[in-house]
């Protein structure tokens, strides 16, 4: 029997919320576009590990480097950044600064990026065994491949570049600002909202591509079990602290930047 592009189209949305999800933090994490709900073979919430005899084995690390290869760091770090600045912009006292000294918000912002970039850096290297850890707990050696193989190919490429380029981690951001702790919810609405936007980027070929590759790679759906791993890992690094070194270079250039703008 002939198979729809409808229902290819469909297999490809529900495919595409599976697989945003590991690289958010890419940023890594994400539920499907609505009102596309997810097939009756997906699962949704915590779901039984398997038994893996060979936890180690290289192709879950050789998976996260390839859903790591399709994230832009540099357009991720920058998304970050202007989250931040529409926080801050909805914060009186510094959008009152931003007033009395145009430009201060964005002088501060690229000063900060470097220690960023540094803690980001530091937090993704921390967490990786983590991550490779939740691939292992549920995805075999051969669906790990089969996974990263996907990650490598021009439409997981395509994809993945959509949803990290929409990326803006606003619900993250605007918990962190009020220093209440970020939790999944928090994550999983960013990721919904980049995979929304990102998918509203690709066209009707490209969801059949993706449908067609699910139906062909089953590993690809079952991503959905290792979503709520990732996602509680997500927000662990979410809340990772400053090192005092960190939080007192920006305390320091935070200072130095208002002492000039606003000399006593």
């Amino acid at each position: 029997m002939m198979i729809r592009i409808s229902a290819l189209r469909r297999t490809g949305l529900v495919l595409a919320a599976l697989l945003a999800a590991p690289a958010a933090w890419a940023q890594e994490s994400a539920p499907p576009l609505p009102p596309v709900p997810p097939p009756p073979s997906v699962y949704v919430g915590d779901t039984p590990t398997i038994a893996n005899p060979q936890p180690d084995h290289p192709a879950y690390a050789d998976l996260i480097d390839s859903i790591d290869s399709t994230v832009d760091r540099n357009r991720l770090i920058a998304n970050g950044l202007a989250s931040i600045k529409r926080q801050m912009e909805a914060n009186e006292a510094l959008a009152a600064a931003e007033t009395a000294s145009p430009g201060i918000l964005d002088e501060i912002l690229v000063s900060m990026r470097p220690v960023l970039e540094s803690q980001n850096q530091r937090v993704t290297v921390l967490y990786r065994p983590r991550m490779i850890a939740a691939m292992a707990d549920h995805l075999t050696p051969d669906e790990a491949a089969s996974v990263a193989g996907f990650y490598r190919s021009d439409i997981g490429r395509k994809l993945m570049g959509s949803v990290v380029a929409n990326f803006n981690m606003d619900q993250t951001m605007a918990t962190a600002m009020s220093e209440k702790p970020i939790t999944e919810t928090e994550v999983r609405a960013d990721i919904s909202s980049a995979v929304t936007q990102g998918l509203q980027q690709m066209d009707g070929a490209d969801l059949a591509e993706m449908g067609r590759q699910a139906m062909t790679n089953p590993a690809l759906l079952k991503l959905q079990r290792v979503n709520p791993q990732i996602q509680r890992l997500r927000a662990q690094m979410e809340n990772e602290a400053l090192t005092p070194e960190e939080d007192a270079m920006i305390g320091q250039l935070i200072e130095s930047i208002f002492m000039r703008r606003f000399p006593q």
